[in-house]
Order: structure tokens, then sequence, then C-alpha cells
């Protein structure tokens, strides 16, 4: 077994026994023809007093850096992934998909050079959890350039 599975394995074993669930979902599932690799897609819920407050990004697209009103009560999607197009990205739709079906839609929008990784942490419904044993994954739902060029996703998710 190469260094990578192992690496991978003992991080989901430890994740596990810690009690966080499924938590490092299939991180190999990617969007044919998006040009985004994503490799973690991590839907989770904080517990107040487990972990620091980090900084999140809202429904509505802000960047919230005040940990002093961390939103404990939410839940969160953290996402890693990079751009392998030549060109850089300004916005990235995801769709959280669990047991086939879309549950959640995050924006991020930037700057997204080629090759760089980006990891960010969304608010998203409370309601989607628990999610279960369900090996959920981020499906690139929407890619919008620099250049103002954009691409959809010609199998998205059901909802």
């Amino acid at each position: 077994m190469n260094s990578t599975k192992v690496l991978g394995l003992t991080a989901l074993a430890a994740m596990l026994a810690a009690g966080v669930g499924v938590a490092y979902a299939q991180t190999l599932k990617q969007t044919p023809g998006s040009q985004i690799s994503v490799t973690q897609c991590y839907p989770h819920q904080h517990q107040p007093g487990v972990g620091a407050p980090h900084p999140w990004i809202d429904p509505y697209g802000i960047l919230h850096t005040n940990v002093n009103t961390f939103p404990y009560a939410e839940g969160f999607l953290a996402i890693t992934y990079a751009n392998q197009a030549s060109k850089p990205a300004t916005e990235v739709d995801f769709g959280l998909v669990s047991r086939g079906y879309l549950i959640a839609v995050v924006n991020d929008a930037g700057t997204f050079s080629p090759n760089v990784p980006i990891a960010h942490e969304f608010d998203v419904s409370p309601e989607i959890f628990p999610i279960g044993t369900s090996l959920p994954y981020c499906a690139v739902m929407r890619v919008k350039y620099a250049n103002g060029t954009e691409w959809h996703n010609p199998n998205p998710p059901q909802e």
C-alpha cells in the first residue's frame, strides 16, 4: 500500500476514533470537465469548547474573521480544492451530494489562480445533519473565469 493511501486511511481512522463520524468523504471523487480538483469535502458541525473557532464564509459569501461570534449552532462544509485550468477562476459553486442527492450549495468567490490550493469553510444549514454513514462528496456545479467565460456542470446532481 502506498504512503498516500496509508496516510489517508490513518486520517480517516483518527477522525472516526475521535467521534467525528464520516468526515473525510470520498476525497478522490471529481467532477469531470470542471478543471477543479477537490481534495477535501468535509460536512460537519462544531461543538462549543471543542477545537478553536476560525474564519468562515456565510451563505451570502461574506468572510467572517471575528471568532468571538462563531456560529456553533450552524452546519459547516470545509472544502479544499485547486483550479487546474490555465486561467484564474473568480467563482466556484459547489454542491454537497449525499446518497445521490444535492443537499447544500455554496459559492466561493475571489481570485483562484491555477494550481494554488484553496481551503475554505462555509456555513450550511444544520438541518442537513446527521448525514449518517453516507459518503458525501462535493460536486462542482459552476466555474466562472476571470476572462468572463463559465463552465456549467452538464450533469448536475438531483435535488
